[in-house]
């Protein structure tokens, strides 16, 4: 087995791993930087081609945020016979951010000059080609691979990627939330697949997320304070995910009567994306049946649509807004305005940004993570009358700026307790900020195998790397083993004989050899042993 960082490797953007497994090379997620353009925004393609010698037998994509998506048009056009497989969901919104794609590139050619990556041909062939699988189901898009989407968490349609070859067993985490969201479940533990490798995100490595509620109560009441006063709030929201979750805490905020009601407004593709998740013509289609049941069964009862409804009549409608509305709408009354994109890297939100900075009345609420290269985060970390570049416009920052934890990622204990599920003998850690991966790695360090790699870095992740000991290897080793033993039912119970060699092996030393019983627990499809002493010890 042989793993190579091909993008998002110490960094958040432009996600894609090259796996060479029982000679098959399958390539997972395709990406882009969404703080670069240009060939910089890329995953290497060249070293791909070199380490592939242009095959690839396999494309597995893990959900449609644009840093796992972005370049799979010319991951395609590079390898047009390749099967690519996804979630239906996933194929429904990537269609959309694509085709959005386009018109960005389209729109940076005619006013910077700057050359697209792909076009309308390249994005039409690669959608095609998607091949939709189900959640839960083991499925052999080509000989000797099994493949299993298992729900994350993360947004709608996201999945952890389970693959079973004679070679090795690998999952790919994806993006993970464990936390329910009010427009996906959160993910339930892996624990009837034990990984041989496990290729972990790794966001918030090194934190410890807030009470989601709590944080949502607190971020409608600012909303509502900052608006009763006669200001206005600019959510800057990725388009997917994260600006519906907004929308839905602030409605159903307003329908508890726990805030005031005020005008919502969204902008980007925030509206389009909204609409993918419910077609009122046909409830079924669409992403409905894809969310949670409690919201599946709001929408079909109240035959509303589930973002731009309103549940009681002196509630405002949630507004979307055009192109060439943006100028008036900033002079209308106190309203909140949810756009893209999240980390304030152009689109609508850096225009109303510029616009509602300069007045103290006014306030900019970050929900979401912030790259560390993003306007977004430099915004966080300013003193009140900063200024802050924008679209290469300094803009004085005199509005009140706050931020909120409503993540879509696991914290550094979700990610552990995900981990002692799985038990891999090996973890690649990605998707994450140098630090944040560290720290994690850190914390797993003294149970497993644990890489953090580089981009490009290309290694055999089922040894031990030579930076750590002899004695940690072997402890490692040893650790892991299997026995056989044979069972026999009688009148008196059930008789399970192991070889010999198994009383030499260090866990049953260090925990049964003293054990005066041992404890069966059935947990699903496994049985778990547990020691015990008579003298409760």
């Amino acid at each position: 087995m042989i793993y190579t960082a091909l993008g998002g490797a110490g960094e958040v953007g432009a996600s894609c791993h090259l796996l060479q497994i029982a000679g098959k090379n399958i390539v997972i997620d395709s990406g882009l930087r969404p703080n670069r353009r240009g060939e910089a925004s890329l995953p290497n393609f060249e070293l791909l081609q070199a380490l592939t010698r242009g095959k690839v037998d396999l494309f597995l994509l893990s959900h449609a945020h644009i840093d796992h998506t972005g370049s799979l048009p010319l991951m395609h056009a590079q390898y047009p016979a390749t099967p690519m497989l996804c979630t239906e969901p996933t194929q429904v919104i990537v269609d959309i951010l694509l085709r959005d794609t386009i018109k960005i590139m389209d729109m940076q050619r005619e006013e910077k000059g700057e050359f697209p990556l792909f076009g309308r041909r390249e994005v039409e062939n690669a959608l095609a080609h998607l091949q939709t699988v189900a959640f839960d189901r083991w499925v052999e898009p080509i000989p000797g691979v099994r493949v299993y989407f298992h729900r994350s968490g993360h947004i709608v349609g996201a999945g952890c990627i389970l693959i079973d070859t004679e070679d090795g067993k690998v999952v790919y985490s994806g993006d993970v939330s464990v936390a329910a969201q009010r427009t996906v479940a959160g993910m339930k533990p892996i624990d009837f697949f034990q990984p041989d490798l496990l290729i972990l995100e790794g966001t918030y490595g090194d934190g410890a997320h807030p009470n989601r509620s709590s944080q949502e109560q607190t971020l409608a009441k600012a909303v509502a304070e900052v608006v009763d006063a006669g200001g206005t709030v600019l959510i800057p929201s990725f388009a997917l995910g994260r600006a519906q979750e907004v929308i839905l805490i602030l409605k159903f905020s307003m329908l508890s009567q726990t805030i005031s009601t005020f005008p919502i407004y969204t902008d980007g593709m925030v509206r389009w994306i909204c609409d993918a998740y419910y077609d009122m013509r046909d409830p079924e289609r669409g992403l409905l049946p894809y969310l949670p049941e409690k919201l599946q069964n709001f929408v079909r009862n109240s035959r509303q649509h589930v973002f731009w409804s309103r549940p009681r009549r002196n509630m405002p409608e949630v507004s979307r807004l055009q192109a060439n509305e943006r100028v008036s709408i900033l002079t209308k009354g106190p309203k909140v305005i949810i756009a893209s994109s999240g980390m304030l890297v152009g689109g609508p939100s850096a225009y109303y940004a510029k616009a509602l900075a300069s007045d103290r009345k006014n306030a900019i609420f970050i929900t979401g993570y912030q790259d560390e290269e993003s306007p977004g985060r430099r915004l966080l970390e300013l003193q009140t009358g900063d200024t802050l570049k924008i679209d290469g416009e300094d803009v004085p920052m005199l509005c009140r700026v706050d931020k909120y934890n409503l993540s879509a990622h696991a914290d550094q204990v979700q990610l552990c307790q995900q981990v002692s599920y799985m038990k891999p003998r090996s973890i690649i850690l990605v998707h994450g900020e140098v630090r944040a991966l560290r720290t994690l790695r850190d914390k797993l360090i003294d149970k497993y195998i644990v890489y953090a790699p580089k981009n490009a870095e290309t290694f055999d992740p089922m040894h031990a790397p030579e930076w750590m000991s002899t004695a940690k290897q072997e402890f490692l080793e040893a650790d892991r083993a299997r026995f056989v033993g044979d069972v026999r039912v009688t009148g008196e119970g059930v008789e399970v004989r192991f070889p010999p060699e198994m009383r030499d092996h260090p866990t049953w030393r260090r925990r049964y050899a003293d054990a005066d019983e041992i404890e069966v627990a059935f947990e699903g499809p496994r049985m778990r042993l547990s020691p015990s002493r008579k003298d409760g010890a």
